[in-house]
């Protein structure tokens, strides 16, 4: 084969690979372009904004999945409320006291037997003294001593009885130093602690006169009720204000030195809608519940917390209306499913 020939069909070789090669690579770019120019598929969308609200739409069958369940606001009637504050306090001063009262209370017992006794036999002697001088001058006199001795000793006692109790009253109040005095089952309930003494504080000229029951929050967001007793003659250092004392049964995760939220009903009554917790949301800081617009659609409203009741919110009439229908069952699934579907959007 001549050396021309050989140079032509390698020219033909080499211009058959320049062409496969171009053929791949532009290929490859129209690939590339159609992809570019193809928006992404994106996955549809359940929210919509409508009179400045963001909806939620949700079919039956989701909303099934999810758990979601709606029922129309409940209207009730309460009074304004004002928060104060309730510190659980230690009984252990209190059974001090007791003790010492109790201890106080047995001598001048014993000392009054002693007191009888003496006095009989002075008697008996200044009788037989008197009568027939078959006692002697001085045995009447040794008697008479020795009652006088065991009177003044009675006196002294009472006196310590009565300071004792004294400084009960000034520590905890009248009802207290009757529960001492009286051995009252309510002090036994108290030192057990069955029941704790709270220290409830108002603010001055807040409340003129103080409420039979109260409402405490316990830190586990439980009511619980607690009963008047009496004003309480002390004043806590860290609280500034008009102290009363109430009794309140124990409940878990109660202890000694725990401040409560109270809240003392004050004004007149007033009607609106109940927020059960089971309603609420929060998010950036604030409570939202969920309002069914439809049976297939729903929206996010703030909740005002203002006014908290058992188990939930008061809120007025003008917020949530009888009308609504609000979630109570999965509104935790509607906040993650709008948040979600804004990520989708924003993508």
């Amino acid at each position: 084969m001549s050396k021309s020939v050989k140079w032509l069909i390698g020219l033909l070789i080499a211009i058959t690979a320049a062409s496969v090669i171009t053929g791949v690579f532009m290929a490859a770019r129209r690939a590339d372009t159609d992809e570019e120019g193809q928006p992404a598929v994106k996955a549809p969308s359940h929210l919509s904004v409508q009179n400045g609200r963001t909806i939620i739409t949700l079919d039956q069958e989701t909303q099934g999945r999810e758990g979601i369940r709606a029922t129309p606001v409940a209207e009730i009637s309460t009074r304004a409320e004002l928060r104060g504050t309730a510190v659980l306090l230690s009984a252990s001063d209190l059974a001090t006291s007791r003790n010492n009262y109790v201890a106080s209370h047995t001598k001048l017992e014993r000392d009054q037997v002693d007191l009888t006794v003496s006095r009989t036999q002075y008697e008996r002697t200044k009788t037989l003294y008197e009568q027939n001088q078959n006692m002697s001058l001085k045995a009447m006199q040794d008697a008479e001593a020795a009652y006088r001795t065991a009177q003044a000793q009675v006196n002294a006692d009472q006196q310590d009885s009565k300071l004792q109790l004294d400084t009960i009253r000034q520590r905890w109040g009248p009802v207290i130093a009757d529960w001492v005095s009286n051995d009252s089952r309510s002090l036994g309930a108290v030192l057990e602690q069955r029941e704790f003494l709270a220290q409830v504080i108002f603010p001055p000229g807040e409340v003129a006169k103080p409420p039979a029951t109260l409402s405490f929050t316990t830190p586990g967001n439980q009511t619980v009720q607690a009963r008047f007793l009496s004003p309480l003659p002390q004043v806590n250092a860290q609280i500034q204000g008009i102290s009363f004392l109430y009794v309140v049964a124990n409940r878990p995760g109660m202890a000694v030195g725990m401040n409560l939220a109270v809240l003392v009903p004050v004004g007149e009554m007033v009607h609106g809608g109940f927020v059960p917790q089971s309603a609420v949301v929060w998010w950036a800081g604030m409570a939202w519940a969920y309002e069914a617009t439809s049976p297939t659609t729903f929206t996010r409203r703030e909740v005002p917390t203002s006014n908290p009741v058992r188990d939930g919110y008061f809120v007025p009439g003008s917020a949530f209306t009888s009308q609504a229908n609000l979630v109570v069952a999965g509104a935790q699934a509607l906040l993650s499913e709008e948040f979600h579907s804004q990520i989708q959007q924003e993508d």
